[in-house]
């Protein structure tokens, strides 16, 4: 079952991404200068990553590994996490994103049961769970890159905190 084969990531073209890390990264055209936000590379059902193998034939990343998850994975990642446990993400941020916080895997498996008991659809702009796993994020920046941006001071960063409920 194992074979070197190339990989096809999903692209993401949200409102605040730029228009030329991504294409240039990926050696394509972008003449209408499209915001190319988020390039994925993993197995998230939003994410159509295709392996093209022998003979030009694709096939879905998540679907390939399915098949046969002990070899795909190694018996260690298969115990340990059930799938591929990671979705990598290369993004081309030409706008400030806001501040992101991300629950525990126990409490993202909770709230996405939760929203799926209301009926919202995995489509919806105002769901929050797409899926059961939590997101640890690790950032590598690839060019300049100015994480942390336009906070407050810290002393009234506390202040603000000080007066939130736990």
């Amino acid at each position: 079952m194992q074979q070197l084969a190339s990989l096809t990531g999903s692209i993401k073209h949200y409102d605040w991404g730029g228009t030329s890390y991504i294409p240039s990264l990926l050696q394509i055209e972008n003449p209408n200068l499209e915001p190319f936000a988020e390039y994925w590379l993993g197995v998230h059902p939003q994410a159509d990553c295709k392996l093209t193998l022998t003979g030009d034939k694709q096939v879905l990343l998540r679907d390939y590994i399915e098949k046969d998850l002990a070899t795909a994975l190694g018996t260690t990642v298969l115990k340990r996490f059930g799938n591929l446990p990671y979705l990598l993400k290369v993004l081309d941020v030409k706008d400030m994103l806001s501040i992101q916080v991300h629950p525990s895997k126990e409490q993202a498996a909770i709230d996405f049961e939760k929203e799926n008991e209301a009926g919202v659809p995995l489509s919806a702009p105002d769901r929050n769970y797409k899926d059961a796993n939590h997101k640890p994020e690790l950032m590598v920046a690839m060019s300049e890159f100015y994480l942390l941006h336009g906070f407050k001071p810290e002393d009234e960063l506390l202040a603000v905190l000080d007066k939130v409920k736990s």
